[in-house]
């Protein structure tokens, strides 16, 4: 306590030694000082937020860009064949195993020792054909118009006469081993009685 009250003592000698001019003085530069201060204040603050400001601006400028890569898928679709390929130029060669010979017209043709094993004939005709001992072994001859031709001799091993007309055809010595006889269409007993082998209930034997 003793040291404040001489602190306080000196400062008011101090004081009035300087005179009213240093006092006034002193007044002076205090409040400039003060003013400087209560000034700069503001300007750091403004500062500040106008470094906050352009953050915020430079972050809401930010975009995304996306991309959208469409895929296009062209199908690329063939039409089937309108027209087959008929194997008929085997019928110069007398050699017709596993042709195609589907619903072929060989009316009245001369094709006797033809070889149309196991070939294709679904429909075919041969409407007054000779076709003296040739080979049907296992031919498809399923819907066949075999009327009025000449069968005798022929072949018919296991082949798919499903539906075959027969009427007015001559089978002497026709062989019909395991084909049902059932199965064909237009044939009598007289006709049935010319043929060499076939199989069934009183014949079975076949080659």
């Amino acid at each position: 306590m003793k040291l404040a009250k001489i602190s306080a003592g000196l400062l008011l000698v101090a004081v009035a030694g300087c005179g009213e001019q240093s006092a006034s003085q002193y007044a002076t530069e205090t409040s400039v000082v003060a003013e400087v201060t209560e000034t700069s204040e503001p300007e750091v603050s403004e500062t500040t937020t106008n470094d906050a400001t352009d953050l915020e601006s430079t972050t809401t400028t930010e975009t995304t860009i996306e991309t959208t890569i469409e895929t296009t898928t062209t199908t690329t679709t063939v039409p089937p064949p309108t027209t087959t390929v008929l194997d008929t130029l085997c019928v110069k060669l007398t050699q017709c195993q596993f042709a195609n010979l589907v619903g072929v017209d060989f009316s009245r043709l001369q094709l006797d020792f033809q070889n149309f094993s196991v070939a294709s004939l679904a429909g075919a005709s041969f409407v007054g054909a000779n076709l003296a001992k040739s080979l049907f072994i296992r031919a498809d001859l399923s819907n066949v118009n075999f009327s009025g031709a000449n069968l005798s001799g022929v072949d018919f091993t296991a082949a798919n006469m499903t539906g075959a007309n027969m009427e007015g055809a001559n089978l002497t010595d026709a062989i019909f081993c395991d084909v049902d006889l059932k199965i064909l269409t237009g044939t009598t007993s007289s006709q049935l009685g010319k043929v060499k082998k076939f199989k069934s209930k009183g014949k079975i034997y076949c080659p």
